[in-house]
């Protein structure tokens, strides 16, 4: 009876063998892509990484570091994956997926601005990195929207200086507004902040006596902007006539 018992474990213990799953890398991709497609980014980053670990050869996979650095990308994690999609561009520059890494790179900024009034370091970080992505792999399937981002960007910064602007204006540092607003009309022409900004600059160089000054900013208004033809008029008339 004994050794009966010991032949049925033994048995056992060689069914319960032949049942271990036998581990593939080709199977555990095709699960982290399923989980990818489900947004379940935890999951299909966990084996993603178990491929890099049981298969060394692999650990500088090009997929696979892309597809890591997108999970951290899908969950919002922009510092994480921005470091992901650097360290894939170190290993693979010329990869036919770079331009997709830059892009990401520079989304990973975009992603993180906020209203206005916050630091606008993320926006001068995100036109940068379209601008590399723009310079470094011309006519990718990305540029059209890189140029429509930088363009968004570009507006943003340019309302930044205008409600630093208008922020002095309203306290009464007419010659730090001054400044805020030019710098605006010089570095963002034709921005969406250019029409108030060639208003309050007029208005900032009134409250200085600046009538010269005063009078070139209104002028530029109207020839630029017609709907603002009875608001500068009526300012220029005043400017005239003191």
């Amino acid at each position: 009876m004994k050794k009966i018992f010991v032949i049925l474990i033994l048995l056992a213990s060689l069914g319960c063998a032949a049942k271990k799953e036998v581990y593939e890398p080709v199977t555990k991709f095709k699960e982290a892509e399923e989980y990818m497609q489900k947004e379940s980014f935890e999951k299909a980053r966990k084996a993603y990484q178990e491929i890099q670990e049981r298969s060394p050869e692999r650990s500088y996979d090009p997929d696979i570091m892309l597809r890591i650095a997108d999970t951290y990308f899908g969950e919002e994690k922009y510092d994480e994956a921005l470091v992901g999609y650097q360290a894939f561009l170190n290993y693979h520059p010329v990869h036919r997926d770079a331009p997709y890494a830059q892009y990401q790179i520079a989304m990973c900024s975009y992603r993180q601005l906020t209203t206005i009034d916050r630091d606008p370091e993320p926006t001068r970080t995100a036109i940068k990195e379209f601008g590399k992505l723009l310079q470094k792999y011309p006519k990718s399937p990305y540029e059209e929207d890189a140029r429509r981002y930088v363009s968004i960007c570009t507006n943003r910064l340019a309302e930044y200086e205008l409600y630093v602007g208008r922020f002095y204006f309203k306290k009464g540092s007419y010659k730090a507004a001054i400044g805020r607003f030019e710098n605006l009309l010089k570095n963002y022409p034709g921005s969406t902040a250019e029409k108030d900004a060639l208003y309050y600059d007029g208005l900032a160089h009134m409250k200085t006596g600046e009538r010269g000054p005063a009078l070139q900013a209104f002028e530029n208004l109207v020839t630029k902007y017609p709907s603002m033809q009875n608001t500068a008029d009526s300012l220029i008339s005043k400017l005239r006539t003191e």
